[in-house]
């Protein structure tokens, strides 16, 4: 059970809330609407989010900082990738410069996309989240599902049904027993304004919250990564990869050209035997990367960046 004390958090510091989603699920539109600037959706952010982005702004008198973060469904990089890179680049940004702390997490979800919601990738991504935070941190957590305008109204009552028992039993059960808020963004930026107000009035609250990652952090004396959850909830993704892409190389082996077809003169021949040693390449490398980036998860780096994860929520 994570530890709380009855200091008051301070309104005078900046409130620093991280955007997180599925690529497309609004996140540049939402951070455009809150803050007044407008933000260029694919340069940096959705849909094609490389790195992260933050933007700050002032509301009811205090400064929001809004990240927004690399969807974890992007096929080119795994999450050990965009961990490292997210805190690269807060580190960059001197964001834990004066030891500021995270005060929560808005995920959007496209109404559209809830059939999705139980397929693997968000399965993993929550379970992700989950071994970072820890249940006593759900409460400042706020999913609020995006692009209500492309639902018929007569459909909306229905949806909200189906909202509410995937709530309860579905891949958001955990946050909903725990006390995150659910609710709708339609688009606009009163919306936007409600949904970061209820980040903030649960930051002001006067319980402290330790995320599941700080506490193992303060009992890890191992030093290794994979001692913690998040740790090994990461190496199990890099096996279960490793173990999908030597599958799919043993598949394109067998499917291998006939050899005499590399010393004809047949273009079609020519050209399946160059798809075939692109594709055979390609495997290769993902397989070498993957690899080597299970290697780092106990050495020196890996403690590093979970440390850094660790102070982030104070």
């Amino acid at each position: 059970m994570a530890a709380h004390t009855s200091a008051r958090r301070s309104p005078s510091r900046p409130l620093m809330v991280v955007i997180a989603g599925m690529t497309g699920a609004g996140k540049t539109t939402f951070a455009s609407l809150a803050s007044g600037h407008p933000l260029e959706i694919g340069h940096g952010l959705d849909p094609c989010t490389q790195d992260p982005q933050a933007v700050r702004f002032v509301m009811d008198g205090r400064q929001i900082i809004l990240i927004d973060t690399p969807g974890f469904d992007d096929t080119n990089r795994n999450d050990v990738e965009i961990l490292e890179d997210i805190a690269k680049w807060m580190t960059k940004e001197g964001l834990l410069r004066d030891q500021q702390p995270l005060d929560g997490f808005i995920f959007l979800h496209p109404i559209h996309e809830l059939g999705r919601l139980d397929s693997g990738m968000e399965k993993k991504r929550t379970r992700l989240i989950q071994k970072i935070l820890g249940k006593d941190a759900y409460k400042r957590v706020v999913i609020a599902t995006t692009m209500w305008g492309s639902i018929a109204k007569e459909y909306h009552g229905l949806i909200e049904e189906s909202l509410g028992f995937r709530k309860d039993q579905g891949v958001w059960g955990d946050f909903h027993r725990g006390g995150a808020i659910f609710t709708q963004h339609h688009n606009t930026k009163e919306s936007a304004d409600t949904i970061i107000r209820l980040i903030m009035e649960r930051s002001n609250e006067a319980e402290k919250v330790e995320t599941l990652l700080q506490n193992e952090l303060a009992g890890n004396r191992s030093g290794r990564f994979t001692d913690t959850s998040v740790g090994q909830e990461l190496r199990t993704h890099l096996e279960d990869e490793i173990g999908t892409i030597m599958d799919q190389l043993l598949k394109h082996r067998l499917e291998r050209p006939p050899e005499s077809w590399r010393k004809t003169w047949e273009p079609e021949h020519r050209r399946k035997c160059k798809e075939w040693d692109e594709e055979a390449q390609h495997l290769t490398r993902r397989l070498e990367q993957r690899e080597a980036q299970l290697k780092i998860l106990n050495n020196s780096f890996g403690f590093r960046l979970l440390q850094f994860w660790g102070k982030l929520w104070r």
